[in-house]
């Protein structure tokens, strides 16, 4: 048996130099099967006759039975309905699934197929090597073993459906893997098909890359009219009349825009607002624009205030009376200078001033046009003691009572 075994390894190498191709490595790897099974009755054989001669202590080597079920890798040419992954079945049906396998892939490829490629050459030649060191070993056991006992028997049937079941199963994959690969590509969906190109006609004119949409012909109006001719009476033909529009009446001339009239939204207002913030906070300083080189314009209102930085008016009133011989009465004056503080803060945004002390002190208001009515105003109008409640007014003399 050994020498028949080291026969069938040196034929396959010797083919696997000569002409490594899948349909060969087939035809090897069946053998091997072969080989497998032949190995398997052998062990069957010894393992049962060493039963029989232990009649006092008689064990059976049972191999631990398996659920059936069915072989879902590769189930094309089992002609034999459904195999089970029992021992038995998986010995002596592996040559007949890996031709099956075989044959499918050839039917649907043809000889690419059978040549294959260098990826299922590598795989199938290392299946064939295992699976014959694996044989190769347990025949050299049972050559060298002079006695077999029941647990070798077991030992070397384990073995051998181990390596069986391995190799059918990584080579039944490598064909598969190998008809995946070679299958054609699906053919990839056409791209939409343009305009076909306007032929070319040899003396015509070249067309334009980019041709003009088609011009819509004019709206023609078609007026019925009758005739008389010598030839035919009552006849009537159509003529083309082409209606013009009536001119309708000129537009007007759009006006010139005009400028909207002065604003008059403090005109109810008595006092400009910066001029009333100067009233209220007697400790506020007068604007810039009222300093030596401003423009003397209210930060507010914008109304220009005529007054000199550094100048101030002065006005003189009556004060106490006092009785002098011979029923005469003598009145004292008082003299008050007039800050240009308190000009500013009589401004209105209108134009003009409006006195302050009679904003406080009268029951009517009394308004001013310039800063000289204003001065006349205070003179006519107030008396001393008025005019000393105001911080804008300063006494600078005043005659003894």
């Amino acid at each position: 048996m050994r020498e028949e075994t080291e026969k069938t390894i040196e034929a396959a190498k010797g083919l696997l130099q000569d002409l490594v191709v899948v349909v060969s490595l087939v035809r090897t790897l069946t053998d091997s099967f072969g080989s497998a099974s032949d190995l398997y009755r052998k062990l069957k054989r010894k393992a049962g006759a060493k039963d029989s001669d232990d009649e006092d202590d008689r064990s059976h080597i049972q191999i631990p039975s398996r659920r059936r079920r069915r072989d879902s890798m590769f189930g094309s040419g089992k002609s034999k309905g459904d195999y089970s992954d029992s021992e038995e079945e998986l010995i002596f049906t592996s040559s007949s699934q890996i031709r099956a396998e075989y044959e499918r892939g050839y039917r649907k490829l043809g000889e690419p197929f059978a040549r294959g490629d260098v990826t299922t050459h590598t795989q199938l030649q290392s299946q064939i090597i295992k699976l014959q060191q694996t044989v190769l070993n347990i025949q050299q056991d049972l050559l060298l073993s002079t006695y077999l006992a029941p647990s070798s028997s077991h030992s070397h049937l384990v073995r051998l459906i181990q390596a069986t079941r391995t190799t059918r199963a990584a080579s039944i994959a490598s064909l598969n893997m190998q008809y995946q690969r070679m299958l054609p590509p699906l053919p990839s969906p056409l791209p939409p098909r343009g305009p076909d190109p306007p032929l070319k006609v040899p003396g015509a004119f070249p067309q334009p890359d980019h041709p003009r949409p088609p011009s819509r012909p004019p709206l023609r109006h078609k007026k019925r009219m009758s005739s008389s001719s010598s030839s035919s009476s009552n006849e009537s033909e159509e003529k083309v009349v082409k209606i013009l529009p009536v001119p309708g009446p000129k537009p007007k001339p759009i006006p010139p825009p005009q400028a909207p009239p002065p604003s008059s939204r403090y005109s109810t207002r008595l006092f400009c607002i910066y001029a009333k913030d100067l009233q209220l906070s007697p400790r506020l300083h007068l604007a810039n624009a009222y300093k030596p080189g401003g423009n003397g314009k209210c930060p507010f209102c914008r109304t220009h205030i005529t007054i000199q930085p550094g100048k101030a008016w002065e006005i003189v009133v009556d004060g106490c009376s006092r009785k002098v011989g011979q029923g005469f009465v003598e009145i004292a004056s008082r003299t008050f200078r007039i800050r240009n503080r308190f000009i500013v803060k009589c401004h209105r945004d209108t134009g003009g001033f409006a006195c302050v002390l009679c904003a406080r002190f009268k029951e009517s208001d009394t308004v001013c046009r310039g800063i000289e009515s204003l001065m006349d105003h205070l003179w006519r109008e107030h008396t001393s003691e008025e005019l000393e409640r105001d911080v804008d007014i300063v006494e600078i003399s005043k005659d003894a009572c």
